[in-house]
């Protein structure tokens, strides 16, 4: 599976439109588009908002190897009943302890 590809299939599991993604990175769904469609390849700073807003990590962007955040995350994202503000705090606890438990290991 390409990078393209597995952005847009993140995207399209978060229940996320092309439009809604690209005012969160601040770029143009056009921008979007030709990244999913594998016309253009994000700058390493957007690869890394891309990872963020989409609840993964670059590497599984990048190679698709996936872990527990990839996994959580997007369940979080794509749950109704919670504020955006609760998603936010559950977001960063679980990259703050996936990061810290990287560190021991």
């Amino acid at each position: 599976m390409s990078l393209g590809q597995r952005i847009k299939d993140r995207r399209q599991a978060l229940k996320l439109t092309q439009q809604e993604l690209a005012k969160a990175l601040k770029l143009t769904p056009q921008h979007i588009s030709a990244i999913e469609k594998d016309k253009r390849v994000p700058a390493l700073a957007s690869l890394a908002k891309l990872a963020e807003e989409l609840g993964v990590t670059v590497d599984y962007l990048a190679t698709g190897k996936e872990g527990v955040v990839t996994e959580i995350i997007p369940a979080i994202k794509a749950d109704k009943k919670m504020s955006v503000e609760v998603k936010k705090a559950l977001v960063t606890l679980i990259q703050a302890l996936h990061s810290n438990q990287e560190k021991t290991s």
